[in-house]
């Protein structure tokens, strides 16, 4: 991969003299507009053998927590760097970090940080060789390496589509032939006396059309990396479970699947859109929402290990 290395005054065209001019900087090569500006970087020091980084939040201005670590844009990194202790200067590596990454899972910050610059040798040195964070990071590197290793290319993100589908309809309580064939299957609700998997009945909004539908969904399962859900439509007599993989609308941002809801069309159905019928024994629900959570924590780091990969695939190797 091709890492743009400077000098913080080259980069911002400051005199040779300024203290600030011979501070590295670090940008990602990248034009994604889901991924949001590239030109954004966090700002990292060391002090006493420990890694700091800048957080105008804080009383001091800069923490040891990669979790609440700011976002600035390139003529704002002089006044971040302002928070850093005038005899760390010396020390401070600035590094580009994509929008979109900072605004997800906070806690994962320095992992994404270590996915997005495993590959740059003298980085990793300088992030390894820290007392707070060296173990960590050597942890997360390991972990990028082995997800290249074993990582297939896909698509997170898709434009939503609709389009004309033939009816099929679906069963209340599921039999074992519709999910046995699928390893590591994930059901979001079974009965608590048989064990059985059963449908969970939602509603579905669509915000475009204003119709209301109703679907079962079953589970979800991860194959070639692609998180996908099982599901069935409730509009006729017939149908069948089908599983449709999650995606991210590259305009909306919201997640979603793709697939017939209505009698003579196909349309993206959005997670954020969906709600479990009333019919629901109450017993059930806290089951089957702590299901469901875990389920969207999985769709949510599906959308952190794309954006990672969206980052890795616009650079040039």
């Amino acid at each position: 991969m091709l890492y743009h290395k400077k000098k913080l005054g080259e980069k911002l065209g400051l005199p040779t003299f300024n203290h600030y001019y011979n501070i590295p900087i670090t940008s990602l090569e990248y034009d994604l507009k889901n991924l949001g500006p590239s030109d954004v970087y966090i700002i990292t020091f060391k002090q006493d053998n420990n890694l700091f980084v800048v957080d105008i939040t804080h009383q001091l201005g800069h923490t040891s927590h990669f979790d609440t670590v700011s976002l600035f844009e390139l003529d704002k990194l002089l006044s971040g760097i302002a928070a850093v202790p005038l005899a760390a200067v010396q020390n401070i590596q600035i590094l580009s970090f994509p929008d979109k990454l900072h605004s997800l899972n906070p806690s994962q910050r320095l992992k994404n940080l270590v996915a997005l610059y495993y590959k740059d040798a003298e980085i990793m040195r300088y992030l390894k060789t820290t007392k707070n964070t060296g173990d960590q990071v050597t942890r997360y590197q390991l972990e990028a390496e082995r997800l290249e290793r074993q990582g297939k290319s896909f698509d997170f993100f898709k434009y939503v589509s609709r389009g004309k589908i033939r009816e099929e309809d679906g069963l209340s309580e599921v039999s074992s032939k519709d999910y046995d064939f699928i390893p590591d299957f994930h059901p979001f609700l079974t009965s608590p006396r048989s064990q059985q998997v059963l449908s969970v009945p939602v509603t579905y909004f669509d915000d475009k059309t204003k119709q209301t539908a109703k679907i079962d969904i079953m589970g979800w399962y991860i194959k070639d990396q692609q998180l996908k859900i099982r599901w069935k439509p409730k509009y006729m007599r017939k149908r069948r479970w089908r599983s449709s993989r999650i995606s991210v609308d590259i305009v909306t941002d919201n997640y979603f699947f793709q697939g017939q809801i209505y009698r003579d069309s196909s349309a993206p159905i959005f997670l954020n859109n969906l709600n479990f019928d009333s019919k629901i024994p109450k017993s059930f629900l806290p089951h089957l929402k702590n299901q469901y959570q875990i389920f969207m924590t999985l769709v949510k780091e599906q959308k952190r290990l794309a954006l990672l990969r969206k980052v890795r695939l616009n650079k040039k190797d």
